[in-house]
């Protein structure tokens, strides 16, 4: 039971985000992303992240104005403020003339992760659920007010996913927030940790801002040591045009 438990942190830590994925296939294994996200794991992402832009506790809600009630602005309005903002903060704006450019998401798994049949995404180690390690590649439709998350948003709304989704309270210990550069695409770098049930998880992911939002999440245990082999994976993340 508590294993699974470490599988559904995986899966609220991305829910901000939704998730898809593909099965690996052998040692030179490629991850790639086609299928989408369930409907409550996309509705909740989108719900999260777009309260950004409609006034409520996101990373956009600063800019346009703190309201107890969200205001209900259309998609062209949002992306008008959300460019203002990103200029305003000196932010990367290329995400915002992104027009379906990228077909897939590639990224090499270590030798010894095998997908679960039952979760679209999601990779776990062969000796599961002994080993509770596991990798969960995610990816939802494009929202240019991800690129305004900060470490403080960041850590405030997956502590109300956990709440929300598994009447779970948890601290989350931020150790690394970083922007860097993947494919030519701006991202972010987040390594975290938490408690779960006496259980120490740490929690590396990689968020692509794109023509589309892809995300990989690393996940391991104070049990077993996992971190080598998901840095040297994180390594071959890349976004591919599929000719």
């Amino acid at each position: 039971m508590r294993m699974k438990k470490v599988i559904l942190c995986a899966l609220a830590l991305t829910a901000l985000l939704g998730g898809c994925g593909k099965e690996p296939d052998a040692e030179e294994t490629m991850a790639q992303g086609n299928s989408t996200v369930e409907e409550t794991g996309q509705d909740s992402a989108e719900e999260n992240v777009g309260a950004a832009a409609e006034g409520g506790s996101g990373a956009v809600g600063e800019g346009v104005g703190q309201h107890s009630e969200k205001l209900e602005i259309d998609e062209a309005t949002k992306k008008e403020l959300t460019t203002q903002l990103l200029m305003e903060n000196e932010l990367d704006l290329s995400i915002v003339a992104e027009e379906g450019t990228t077909d897939r998401c590639t990224f090499a798994l270590p030798e010894d992760f095998i997908e679960v049949e039952d979760i679209p995404g999601m990779y776990v180690t062969k000796r599961y659920p002994i080993d509770a390690s596991n990798i969960y590649y995610a990816e939802m439709e494009k929202d240019i007010s991800m690129q305004l998350m900060t470490e403080e948003t960041y850590v405030q709304q997956i502590e109300e996913n956990f709440r929300t989704l598994y009447d779970m309270e948890i601290d989350v210990n931020l150790q690394s927030f970083e922007k860097i550069r993947i494919s030519g695409h701006p991202a972010f770098r987040i390594l975290c940790s938490y408690m779960v049930d006496g259980v120490e998880i740490t929690q590396l992911e990689y968020v692509i801002n794109a023509d589309k939002s892809y995300v990989v999440t690393y996940s391991q245990t104070d049990e077993y040591y996992r971190m080598d082999e998901f840095e040297a994976s994180a390594a071959t993340i890349a976004l591919e045009l599929d000719n």
